[in-house]
């Protein structure tokens, strides 16, 4: 009876962590490049239960103990083309992402909503620079052109080129504002392209996160049923069953 307390426990728990993921999914529909994470659910080991009080216990079958979230996976799909017409927004079609130097390493990103800042070099809405393959990008004027290969010019010179890293599956590390960082290094990515005055849009579907969520809710609440009526019947066993 108290383990059935525990398995609804990890029940409501898990539900709390899938809501939790689907409430960021819906929170970062408007953010380019954004890419919808996918809870999945584990069962917790299970144990066996034998029949006691024979000389030789019989195995009688295997009891479960609850779930967990695990894994959270991404749907790498890409998103969408959104054409704004500003010169520092990138977006990117194929397997890859854009490399911004932040203070605790090179980063990436599918985000492309870039500026430029008080010194001419294209960097994130945070400040962090735009890597390219010889350094950061810069200083540019509000003219340059970025071609599909990642190569930026400036009045007619070359200035660089956008560096545009593949990274491993399963080696993506989620850090927060559209950042994230390897487990296993990058290799340069091959079959990308570049889309100067484009973001990608996130491709989280809205209308599936609803129903997801609705799901989840629903599961929660059932939970919740089962250990209020735990709840009751051990009540009843300590406190009318002890009486006789």
């Amino acid at each position: 009876m108290i383990r059935g307390l525990y398995t609804a426990a990890a029940g409501m728990l898990a539900s709390q962590s899938q809501s939790d993921i689907i409430a960021d999914n819906m929170a970062n529909v408007r953010t380019p490049g954004f890419k919808e994470e996918l809870a999945g659910l584990r069962t917790f080991p299970s144990m066996l239960i034998e029949r006691a009080g024979t000389a030789t216990p019989a195995v009688l079958g295997s009891l479960g103990t609850g779930v967990v979230v695990d894994p959270v996976t991404r749907l790498n799909l890409e998103g969408s083309l959104r054409s704004t017409g500003v010169r520092t927004d990138l977006a990117l079609t194929g397997r890859g992402y854009f490399a911004v130097q932040t203070p605790q390493g090179v980063r990436y990103t599918r985000n492309g909503r870039f500026q430029l800042g008080a010194n001419g070099i294209l960097q994130t809405a945070d400040g962090y620079p735009v890597v390219g393959l010889n350094g950061v990008i810069g200083p540019l004027t509000g003219n340059f052109t970025v071609g599909a290969d990642g190569t930026v010019t400036d009045g007619g010179k070359t200035v660089g080129k956008i560096r545009m890293a593949d990274i491993p599956a399963g080696a993506l590390i989620r850090e927060g504002d559209s950042l994230y960082a390897s487990s296993r290094g990058t290799v340069p990515a091959l079959g990308v392209g570049v889309h100067q005055g484009y973001l990608e849009t996130s491709n989280v579907d809205v209308a599936g996160q609803m129903v997801d969520m609705i799901s989840v809710m629903k599961s929660y609440e059932a939970n919740q049923k089962v250990i209020q009526t735990e709840d009751s019947t051990l009540n009843k066993a300590v406190n009318e069953v002890g009486k006789v």
